[in-house]
């Protein structure tokens, strides 16, 4: 498990504290990872090559934008797979993924039109025996179109879920533990002091560059001890007058993306790839990280964010809503604007 090139604008970065791959390029892999993130081009008549592998064609992968704004992507002779019409558009970002399993079971393509949240997840149970040299790019053109890119010698799983890197102090019974600390069983303590049984966690390579850049929330505010890196989709509880007065409930939710303005929360893209870990309770909670609450995991966002979710599941109303009131991005830039300070995040 390695990653074999990670490169922003053309230009490489090392993932430091990750393994670098150093074997043979046209070695076969148990799976393989390919993630771009393309900014389109104007439209032609013809279909535009967003990206070519190196290895001979009849098994590099392709990813292709069709004159009719559908997406085609080849993989050599054995897969072959597109979305429909009008799926992106000039200007519009797509942040791809693809896995290439050589046993069928993590295979996907990924695709996500970040402008407009338009998804397209794809999985053929084909079993492709990939190389790296099949996903690295041909020329440096392609790396030149893309914001980022990035091809890893295992596969990676979704990381759009609430996150927290490794070091926040976590809130139990028995005292603050660190996040990377927490395992299914335990109990944690939520914003109301009460127990919560934590029952599923994991922890996830992110690659943190362009549009999945996480969020740094900078200390003491949000009521935080030190500096706190978390994912873009985690929900900060926030209460207060002027929650009150805007939303007319005593608490409500933020996303962390939502709070980056000035110098209290911004994206941090020093380092290109991130562990990040997840946790899910019985039932949606605000997890006490230090004096900041930050809603955990809920079900159905745990199966949404894998692959191989089982088609049968059909979690509850409860298992599918966070645990309070969720601000909209205009309603989050509302609030913001009233005045963020320290102790406007302080419990």
């Amino acid at each position: 498990m390695a990653w074999a090139g990670i490169w922003q604008n053309g230009a490489a970065r090392v993932a430091e504290g990750f393994p670098q791959h150093a074997g043979p390029v046209d070695a076969p892999l148990a799976a393989m990872s390919l993630v771009l993130e393309i900014a389109m081009p104007r439209r032609s008549r013809r279909p535009v090559r967003l990206w070519q592998g190196a290895a001979h064609p009849d098994r590099a992968i392709a990813v292709l934008l069709l004159p009719d704004g559908a997406l085609r992507v080849v993989h050599g002779e054995a897969l072959d797979v597109r979305t429909p019409p009008g799926f992106i558009a000039p200007g519009q970002v797509l942040q791809f993924r693809m896995v290439a399993c050589a046993y069928g079971r993590s295979d996907v393509v990924d695709l996500l039109n970040a402008d407009t949240g338009q998804r397209q997840r794809i999985r053929t149970g084909i079993a492709i025996e990939g190389r790296l040299e099949e996903a690295l790019p041909r020329e440096q053109g392609f790396l030149d179109c893309a914001n980022v890119a990035a091809v890893a010698s295992h596969a990676l799983p979704p990381t759009d879920l609430p996150g927290i890197e490794g070091g926040a102090l976590v809130a139990t019974p028995e005292g603050e533990v660190p996040v990377e600390r927490i395992v299914p069983g335990m109990s944690v303590l939520g914003h109301d002091g009460a127990a919560h049984v934590v029952r599923w966690t994991d922890t996830r390579e992110r690659l943190c560059l362009g549009r999945a850049a996480p969020v740094l929330l900078r200390a003491p505010f949000f009521g935080l001890a030190a500096d706190t890196c978390v994912t873009p989709e985690t929900r900060l509880m926030r209460n207060g007058a002027d929650v009150e007065y805007l939303a007319g409930t005593e608490a409500v939710l933020v996303r962390a993306i939502d709070l980056v303005s000035g110098g209290t929360a911004i994206l941090d893209r020093r380092r290109p790839v991130r562990r990040f870990h997840h946790v899910m309770l019985d039932d949606p909670a605000c997890l006490r990280l230090w004096r900041c609450r930050v809603e955990t995991a809920f079900l159905s966002e745990v199966l949404a964010a894998e692959d191989t979710a089982p088609a049968s599941a059909r979690p509850g109303e409860r298992d599918c809503v966070p645990s309070l009131p969720l601000l909209d991005r205009a309603a989050a830039r509302a609030l913001l604007s009233r005045g963020a300070r320290p102790q406007n995040f302080v419990l």
